[in-house]
């Protein structure tokens, strides 16, 4: 099946009305291949009827109209690319790109609608983030940087300790949920927000950089420093640190500038992982 790359490669060639164009090793494999087009130079040149083939294996072979639009397929989802392509992985959209991933505290509900929602310890929802913001009547939002830090909240004691009953939300990874959605509902509900990030330079400026922050998640200074000395991430600070030492040095919130000092001081990045199961 043809790469989207090679997909709109071959349509604009077909649709062009100029005959040369330049090579690459995806448009020489498929010329080789297929026997069409002349190497003219440094250049590949196309007749008519080399586009006629073009034409042919782009409806035959790739199941796409040889006139469809080049950008037909951004932001397309996959059961729509379907229709104007032979295969779903043509769109450019991302899976989840606009949804989140949602919780509340243990023994504590959701409150999206009018009816309170009790998940399971463990669980959570999958939402659509323009419909939770509509539907969320919760008064503060729980931001949790790490998936097994949100997936195991209920076996996470230092967290059972926040007041109220704040709306639970994943950061976003790569390859799942995204931070920029995440990000988006945070600027839209305008709702005050707790960080639980990772105790190292980065999981520092998240935190400071979030729409409405209001509240830095930590434990002692005693409990930090006895956490920092059972792993061995001097590496992965240092190269975390680079290039962050002047924001990092303007912080003014006191929780962000305390744990920022014992963190600098021990030059390690503690995983906010070593909370889960641990008793305070």
């Amino acid at each position: 099946m043809p790469t989207l790359a090679l997909t709109k490669k071959l349509l604009s060639i077909f649709q062009s009305e100029e005959q040369d164009f330049r090579p690459s090793k995806m448009l020489n494999e498929f010329c080789e291949d297929y026997s069409v087009g002349h190497r003219v130079g440094s250049i590949w040149r196309f007749s008519q009827s080399h586009k006629a083939k073009i034409a042919t294996y782009l409806q035959h072979e790739a199941k796409v109209d040889p006139n469809q639009s080049l950008d037909a397929w951004e932001g397309e989802s996959r059961h729509g690319a379907l229709k104007k392509g032979g295969d779903e992985k043509l769109t450019t959209k991302r899976l989840r790109g606009k949804r989140v991933a949602v919780k509340a505290l243990p023994g504590r509900p959701l409150l999206l609608g009018p009816t309170p929602v009790h998940l399971p310890p463990g669980a959570s929802l999958d939402l659509d983030r323009h419909w939770l913001i509509e539907h969320c009547t919760h008064d503060s939002i729980l931001l949790i940087e790490n998936w097994e830090n949100f997936e195991l909240i209920h076996e996470t004691p230092f967290l059972h300790q926040v007041p109220g009953n704040p709306l639970v939300v994943f950061r976003g990874a790569p390859g799942s949920y995204k931070t920029d959605s995440s990000q988006t509902l945070l600027a839209e509900l305008k709702l005050p927000v707790i960080a639980f990030t990772d105790y190292d330079p980065e999981g520092i400026c998240i935190a400071a950089t979030l729409p409405g922050f209001s509240r830095y998640l930590a434990p002692s200074d005693e409990c930090l420093q006895a956490l920092m000395d059972e792993i061995n991430t001097e590496h992965r600070y240092q190269k975390q640190v680079a290039g962050k030492l002047a924001f990092l040095d303007s912080l003014t919130d006191p929780e962000l500038v305390r744990v920022y000092q014992l963190v600098r001081k021990a030059g390690k990045a503690l995983p906010q992982e070593k909370l889960i199961g641990l008793e305070l």
